[in-house]
């Protein structure tokens, strides 16, 4: 009578043995989820080398360092900090002016900054990597995930578009201002209602409100915010200390925020209009630009893409789908929220008949980031001084004479 009793309690323990067995075998065999983000790699430092050492000419770096300081005292830029990288090495490290004209602090070294669109790059990896796991693929229209894009208006829009700035949606795109919305999907959803000026896949219009809505898709499908699962599945095992989706009032890092200044062509010089005794703009995550990093903390996020989806033994994403993000869209210069470079040719008649010189991002506030995967080289120039010409101006400088 004893053992009869004990029948179904013994088959109770199994059962549930069988079914810890299946959850642990799931987990372990889904790369998304088998990452372990509180056991970081080690983050790569980029140690300083020599330019000699890595067949830089220090001559070119010197006068690149010429360039930026007089862009200072010209008033051209209120400050920057540029970090130049070859083989994974630094080889050029310097900041220039200041972090706050008008409390007179000079820029300091791994400041932090907001790179606004240089979001883009990282949200876009966080859809490519749930399609690389299998939890959507890029040809889905984005209405099989969130219904406010199930109508007439909207339901032909697929994921692949909204990479390529393709899904028809004008800039930003919202029907009213996003400081109008409560939070990220609300924003995306009366987007999604509203629907595009544009035939989707017709034609390449940048979008911050297709970038968003990039964002409430990883959240919809992730089953966590955006940036939650940006943190948890990217910057963290990126080893990405120092980059943020929020700037919280008592974060200890918020004091080396750099101001913000912006000039237009009825101002003269440039005005700060945001510092870090403010509080962050919207009091939720803005998928197209809400991120703050420092240059080396992006230039960990622009390895892991040169090194095909991979940094310190974990993967991030494919090879396949890393090539598929850098191919073009509907225009050459743009792939899967990336911008595309390519080699200088005597042929202007097709560009895409040349190779892929370097991939990467600018931000509107005055930030760029590019690598340049055959020559090893990420050049990374972070200012916040909106409206001006100096990064592309550093872009064009660098491509001359590093590059090309």
């Amino acid at each position: 009578m004893h053992k009869d009793r004990e029948k179904p309690k013994d088959y109770l323990l199994t059962s549930l043995m069988q079914v810890t067995v299946l959850v642990i075998f799931y987990l372990l065999c889904n790369p998304v989820f088998s990452q372990k983000p509180s056991s970081k790699p080690k983050a790569s430092s980029f140690p300083y080398v020599e330019p000699s050492q890595a067949g830089i000419d220090s001559g070119i770096l010197a006068s690149i360092k010429e360039q930026a300081a007089s862009w200072v005292k010209e008033q051209k830029v209120v400050g920057a900090e540029i970090l130049i990288l070859k083989d994974r090495k630094t080889v050029f490290h310097e900041v220039f002016g200041w972090k706050d004209r008008e409390r007179d602090i000079p820029m300091g070294k791994n400041s932090i900054f907001r790179i606004r669109s240089m979001t883009k790059p990282i949200v876009g990896t966080a859809v490519l990597m749930l399609a690389d796991q299998g939890k959507l693929e890029l040809k889905d229209p984005v209405a099989r995930y969130l219904p406010s894009f199930d109508n007439d208006l909207s339901r032909n829009i697929t994921i692949t578009q909204l990479l390529y700035h393709s899904g028809g949606f004008s800039d930003p795109g919202y029907p009213k201002s996003l400081n109008d919305y409560r939070n990220l999907r609300e924003a995306v959803d009366a987007l999604g209602v509203k629907g595009p000026e544009t035939e989707p896949g017709s034609s390449f219009v940048y979008s911050d409100g297709g970038s968003a809505t990039l964002g409430a898709l990883v959240a919809e499908v992730s089953g966590m915010p955006v940036e939650g699962f940006i943190e948890k599945y990217l910057l963290d095992p990126l080893g990405m200390d120092d980059t943020l989706t929020f700037l919280s009032r008592d974060d200890p890092r918020r004091l080396r925020v750099s101001s913000t200044y912006e000039t237009s062509d009825n101002r003269e010089g440039f005005q700060k209009y945001w510092d870090s005794t403010d509080p962050q703009k919207l009091p939720f995550f803005r998928a197209s630009g809400g991120i703050y990093s420092t240059p080396v903390d992006y230039a960990k996020f622009l390895s892991m893409w040169m090194d095909k989806g991979r940094t310190e033994g974990v993967r991030f994403l494919s090879q396949k789908m890393i090539d598929q993000a850098l191919s073009p869209g509907s225009i050459p210069q743009y792939g899967m929220h990336w911008n595309l470079l390519w080699e200088d040719s005597d042929r202007d008649d097709d560009i895409t008949a040349r190779a892929l010189s370097g991939f990467g991002h600018l931000g509107s506030d005055g930030t760029l980031a590019f690598a340049f995967p055959e020559k090893d080289i990420m050049i990374l120039y972070f200012s916040q001084s909106r409206g001006g010409s100096t990064p592309m101006d550093f872009l064009k400088t660098v491509r001359e004479h590093l590059i090309d």
